[in-house]
């Protein structure tokens, strides 16, 4: 079975990890790049996962789970050491109707963990329907190298230009196609494709644009 790719915010929004092992800190670690209150419960926890707890980057409780942790929680990772506790949290959420991913047993997930690139605000999520996560990470890794560097910095860069022309292009296709060309020099020159771009190149795009719906 094939998974819809859903993107979906984070920012402020509370996410509890059941686990605080080593593969619990990889999923916390991810998680923090997209800016959400973690809570991590567990008994027992990796020096790094104490480490971020003291930064205050995370809230730690060093104690068994209980059902009344899920209360609040809007995302919930399932990695403790109990497989019973891990189906009986992806039951409950289930019921409740709370996203959830138990570590290595997609039959209890309601969402996968995807393998992840991100580059700022450029994240490219990568799933094989939980058959092979060995699969997953070496198209990662592909998917990687074939984004230039600053990637981030560059569809930011796009979408400043891209709010602009909503301002001076009412016409959603020639705008479209502005874009389309700002995002090509971008990704295509990198860093010297969008930083110093002088702001007459943009009309001379727009001029060209339009002759060529004119045609």
């Amino acid at each position: 079975m094939s998974y819809f790719p859903m993107f979906i915010e984070l920012e402020n929004q509370d996410c509890l990890v059941v686990g605080a092992g080593k593969v619990a800190e990889r999923k916390v670690r991810i998680l923090l790049e997209y800016g959400p209150n973690v809570r991590v419960v567990a008994p027992e926890a990796t020096e790094r996962l104490r480490q971020l707890a003291a930064q205050g980057r995370i809230k730690l409780f060093l104690r068994p789970y209980s059902k009344e942790d899920l209360e609040g929680a809007q995302l919930v990772i399932a990695a403790c050491s109990d497989p019973d506790v891990n189906r009986e949290i992806s039951r409950i959420c289930r019921e409740r109707k709370i996203p959830v991913n138990v570590v290595d047993v997609k039959e209890e997930c309601s969402f996968l963990f995807p393998a992840l690139v991100k580059d700022g605000n450029v994240t490219v999520g990568i799933s094989t329907g939980g058959e092979s996560p060995a699969m997953a990470g070496l198209l990662k890794e592909r998917v990687r190298q074939a984004i230039p560097q600053n990637c981030g910095q560059a569809a930011a860069w796009v979408g400043l230009q891209r709010e602009a022309l909503k301002k001076r292009i009412a016409d959603s296709r020639l705008r479209e196609a502005v874009c389309r060309e700002l995002a090509n020099i971008a990704f295509e020159r990198g860093e010297e494709g969008f930083k110093g771009f002088a702001p007459e190149k943009v009309d001379e795009i727009i001029k060209r644009k339009m002759e060529i719906q004119d045609e």
